[in-house]
């Protein structure tokens, strides 16, 4: 069995009219939503990600797929992409959402050639993808992948984080019984951006997240990775440090470089202190100093 082709009917009901994005265990197809086109509703486009039969993992990525449609379907939230269901239609296995046109921030930075974005566009993009991560957060579950090419911006400026692939509960394992060994297997962890206690397959904490939006964070300001692609889990044993962005301030630096730090303990803890202490001017410290109250 092999992909489904263009102008396939999935499920009787959406009809496959372009590829999108294509990986190893997956693709993503525009499709038109018959229902919405029959109700004539203004836009019946969606996105739709549909497992590949023949990979070796399908049975592990089946699983995903579902856990992934049945635990996000209900959120909504302006920084993260729509989950509409997911079903099988004796062929295919598949995910419907929203369909989102733009670029990831993974394709913006690859146009750049190593060229930083702006600082005020960077702080955008990570506040954004912060407001996400912490709707999540609040209702209990970790990304867990977070990376440029999971963060998408719409042709209208939004920012959308998509792919929830490796989501977890709070507190809880990882999906599989070792995060490097697994997730890494089927591609659905991605170790220049996992913070070492997922490496190591510890216990999910908001933490996880804050590590990979401050290497995300990183990348936008200087268009370097913090520690050359290294995962953090070898970083950790080599000792390695980022080097200081010039183009902020010295106590955004500090900030910064604790949502990078390699242990635990060191890092931030929650993203919305990373990116409002991030996001905040220079000024600010000058005039109120490095440990402000959050509120007000």
């Amino acid at each position: 069995m092999s992909t489904a082709a263009l102008g396939y009917v999935l499920g009787g009901r959406f009809d496959l009219v372009e590829v999108i994005g294509e990986g190893g265990t997956s693709t993503v197809y525009r499709a038109i939503d018959r229902i919405a086109l029959w109700a004539r509703e203004q836009n019946p486009e969606v996105a739709v990600k549909v497992i590949q039969p023949h990979s070796k993992m399908r049975p592990k990525l089946v699983q995903l797929l579902h856990g992934e449609a049945r635990l996000l379907r209900d959120f909504v939230h302006q920084n993260l992409v729509r989950i509409y269901d997911s079903d099988y239609d004796g062929k295919y296995h598949y995910m419907v959402m929203e369909l989102l046109k733009g670029r990831s921030l993974a394709q913006i930075l690859a146009d750049r050639q190593g060229q930083p974005l702006s600082p005020s566009v960077s702080f955008h993009i990570v506040n954004a993808a912060g407001q996400g991560l912490t709707h999540m957060h609040n209702l209990g579950i970790v990304h867990g992948d977070l990376k440029p090419g999971n963060i998408f911006m719409t042709s209208t400026g939004e920012i959308k984080i998509v792919d929830f692939g490796t989501v977890i509960t709070l507190g809880g394992p990882p999906q599989c019984d070792r995060a490097k060994a697994v997730l890494d297997q089927i591609g659905l962890l991605t170790p220049a951006y996992a913070s070492p206690e997922m490496l190591m397959g510890e216990p999910r904490a908001e933490s996880d997240d804050v590590y990979s939006l401050a290497v995300v964070a990183y990348l936008a300001l200087t268009g370097k990775h913090p520690y050359a692609r290294w995962p953090a889990d070898e970083a950790l044993k080599a000792n390695l440090r980022p080097a200081q962005s010039p183009i902020i301030s010295s106590a955004q630096w500090r900030v910064l470089a604790s949502g990078l730090a390699l242990n635990r303990r060191d890092r931030i803890q929650t993203v919305g202190e990373f990116v409002q202490s991030l996001g905040r001017p220079p000024w600010f410290y000058r005039l109120f100093g490095q440990r402000m109250p959050m509120s007000g």
